[in-house]
């Protein structure tokens, strides 16, 4: 490598943009309606940090310098936005919740969009379609049961007790690892996504350090598998991801959380208009996204 090279690696400026690329990633993890993982494709660190996730040791040495900003700034993001969370639920208004609906929903069809795409260039067989379709209906059915099942038909208000900050870290991880996958609109359903979001604000140890060590289990045991994955059954793995998207998101307006839950008529006409607000510009943001290239 080049000293001009090396120069340009160590400019505070390219410095400070991988700080901002890791908050926008953590913050991707925290908000309903955007992936961390999806994020981290755009901007070209997805592949990076599956390698870091994978070997630790060895891909931190060959890469600190990319690692140690984006780390620093995925910190930072988490717990920046979690405070903008926070804020917006502080009361029992369900129109924040209105508004993450439209933004999942709004990354629907670039979702679908992406996951038909065929993996070698050549267009899918039939025997292809019929396998992606599959998966997805399989990923809906699945965890639409479940979080029904879950819920006892009802939506919750969960205390983030020590094995739930666990639970809420594991399924958290996930977001990080599988671009596409907002794992935060699953925990919202579950009645839990609020009061983590505060003890995240407030640096809360008794929920923020189980909750971090649920995400590190999954994001360092399953990055491999999951990388694997998608390089081998693209199809499948991402049309399975649609069907977890638009399940958590259906489970959200057919059982909301108790204290969001629709009191007037007026109430759900705003509701409905903040959510096509979120749709249309989750979707255009996607749009937007699909044209920039990964930074390598």
């Amino acid at each position: 490598m080049s000293e001009t090279a090396n120069r340009s690696r160590e400019n505070p400026i390219v410095w400070l943009y991988r700080v901002i690329q890791g908050a926008l990633i953590g913050g991707g993890a925290i908000l309903p309606g955007v992936s961390g993982g999806v994020l981290a494709v755009v901007f070209g660190i997805y592949r990076p940090m599956m390698a870091f996730l994978s070997h630790p040791v060895a891909t931190f040495r060959a890469q600190y310098r990319l690692f140690i900003p984006v780390i620093l700034g995925v910190g930072l993001g988490f717990w920046g936005f979690a405070k903008l969370v926070d804020w917006m639920f502080s009361g029992s208004s369900p129109i924040p919740l209105a508004l993450f609906v439209g933004l999942i929903l709004g990354t629907v069809p670039l979702l679908y969009k992406a996951a038909q795409k065929p993996q070698a260039g050549s267009a899918l067989t039939q025997a292809e379609k019929k396998n992606n379709l599959l998966a997805l209906i399989i990923g809906f059915i699945a965890l639409l049961a479940f979080l029904i099942l879950v819920s006892g038909g009802q939506g919750q208000d969960l205390d983030p007790t020590l094995p739930l900050s666990f639970l809420s870290g594991i399924i958290w991880g996930f977001s990080l690892v599988v671009p596409g996958l907002s794992s935060s609109s699953i925990l919202l359903f579950i009645g839990i996504y609020t009061k983590i979001m505060a003890a995240v604000k407030d640096l809360d140890l008794s929920v923020v350090l189980p909750l971090l060590l649920g995400i590190a289990l999954v994001a360092f045991l399953l990055a491999r598998f999951i990388d694997r994955l998608f390089d081998r059954h693209y199809g499948v793995a991402s049309n399975a991801v649609v069907g977890l998207v638009v399940a958590s998101t259906l489970a959200i307006v057919i059982i909301p959380p108790p204290e969001y839950r629709l009191t007037t008529v007026t109430e759900g006409i705003i509701c409905a208009l903040v959510a096509a607000a979120g749709f249309v510009g989750a979707h255009y943001l996607g749009k937007w996204g699909e044209k920039i290239k990964p930074n390598d």
